[in-house]
């Protein structure tokens, strides 16, 4: 049983204030509904939602609002950018860019967006919408999604979908869009980090068009050009035109001797000892798959082994820098769990483009009120204190709930012969009539065959 919901929260209804030029005072008021329910507790699910507010507002009232009310997702997308860039004076700081997955069900064939897609978490194809975030984080206390787009399969790929018109992009070139986008937008140029499912050269072409800095991560099984000691010599004993051999990374890497260490130092608050977390070795090189000369790391986990290849634009930054910096990456992690866990994005099975679309905006905005709650709480005063997670603030907003329905229990009877009202239409249900299975009639079966 979850608690209801007794008041709007706060800074729900004053964080989302920038986008009441763009919503009728209905529309807004459902909107800060959904938000204050899901940040309590409650799943993507209308019923629950409804139930939440001791059906205040009807389920019809809040999928109408999702799918059919009349106002621009992009236009709300837009002021929420305005929002951001008013509120904190960003100068420099990383753009994250990662996909993620919202998984479903074998019925789910009218959910938007829905494709056959392979998931390497699981390591099997299965039915699910793939989104692409932008995520900006200045390394410290400022982080919020920027924006999204949904990734889409060819047509062929979706059967079920050919009546639903959808514009097929490769997701670097989703990425290249959002950055594009953000930079019109008023964001400075800020370094781009990415996984290897980006570290391609037709992405790498596209950041230098827009001239940021990047550090992406790469697979192993690409190669360097190594420059030839001797001059190679075509079977006519000629000079080739070519005089570098290609040589896969790790093999490139073992010729490496010189080798940096990287990790924390010793904590002396804590009494924590300095731990060694990667052995770092470093060149310039130029990738046989891309033409520009980079810095290019390899990083070894001295526990297991393992190794992860790097590269950068910035051909003099140092090992260090550039694995450090790489770090900041988790932080759109951080958000994907939070989005999943906290905000139940993968419960919003909306039919709908304009009705998914919404959804995870909201759930965007959630993480960027939460995140701006917790960095106000930081910034009070004249010391800075130290940051608390999401789930401390989400337990926060919980605790405020629970005193504001104390307090209206006391004040409001009526609240609490609602409250249980609404708890004891949920109680029974009854289960499907068990109907008994009857004879029509016979019917020889060369008589079936013939009416077949």
């Amino acid at each position: 049983m979850k608690l209801p919901c007794a008041n709007c929260i706060p800074f729900v209804f004053y964080g989302l204030y920038f986008l009441k030029p763009e919503l009728s005072y209905a529309q807004f008021q459902n909107l800060t509904l959904i938000t204050t329910a899901l940040i309590l507790g409650a799943k993507f699910n209308l019923t629950e939602i409804s139930h939440m507010w001791l059906k205040d507002k009807a389920v019809s009232t809040l999928s109408h609002f999702l799918s059919d009310a009349k106002f621009s997702t992009d236009q709300m997308q837009h002021l929420y950018i305005l929002q951001v860039l008013h509120l904190y004076k960003i100068r420099k700081g990383f753009f994250l860019i990662d996909d993620t997955m919202k998984h479903h069900t074998k019925f789910c064939q009218w959910i938007h967006g829905t494709f056959v897609l392979f998931d390497h978490a699981v390591g099997t194809n299965l039915k699910a919408t793939c989104i692409v975030f932008l995520y900006y984080s200045d390394g410290d206390a400022v982080k919020f999604p920027i924006t999204f787009r949904i990734f889409y399969k060819e047509e062929d790929k979706a059967k079920w979908l050919r009546l639903v018109k959808t514009e097929h992009k490769t997701k670097y070139d989703l990425a290249l869009e959002m950055l594009k986008w953000s930079l019109e937008q008023g964001f400075p140029k800020c370094i781009v980090l990415a996984d290897s499912w980006f570290g391609i050269d037709p992405f790498i072409r596209g950041l230098r068009a827009l001239k940021l800095d990047y550090i992406l991560e790469i697979k192993a099984k690409y190669s360097i050009k190594d420059p030839c000691e001797k001059t190679k010599l075509t079977p006519k004993g000629r000079v080739a035109k070519h005089q570098y051999d290609v040589v896969k990374l790790p093999k490139y890497f073992k010729k490496i001797t010189s080798i940096t260490k990287c990790g924390f130092a010793i904590d002396f608050e804590t009494g924590k000892e300095a731990k060694i977390l990667y052995h770092a070795k470093i060149t310039t090189a130029t990738l046989n798959s891309t033409p520009k000369k980079h810095r290019i790391v390899e990083s070894i986990d001295p526990q297991t082994l393992t190794a992860k290849y790097f590269l950068t634009n910035q051909l003099h930054w140092e090992a260090t820098k550039i694995l450090s910096d790489y770090s900041n990456r988790w932080v759109i992690e951080e958000f994907f769990r939070n989005a999943k866990q906290l905000s139940d994005m993968e419960g919003a099975t909306i039919r709908s483009k304009r009705g998914i679309t919404l959804a995870l905006c909201i759930v965007s905005w959630i993480d960027f009120l939460l995140h701006h709650e917790n960095y106000k709480k930081r910034t009070a005063g004249k010391l800075t204190k130290e940051s608390l997670t999401i789930p401390s603030i989400v337990r926060q907003a919980q605790y405020d709930n629970l005193q504001a329905i104390l307090d209206k229990s006391q004040q409001d009877k009526d609240f609490i012969f609602k409250w249980l009202e609404v708890e004891r239409e949920k109680i029974n249900r009854k289960r499907k009539k068990r109907y008994q299975l009857i004879e029509f009639e016979k019917q020889e079966e060369d008589s079936l065959k013939k009416a077949a």
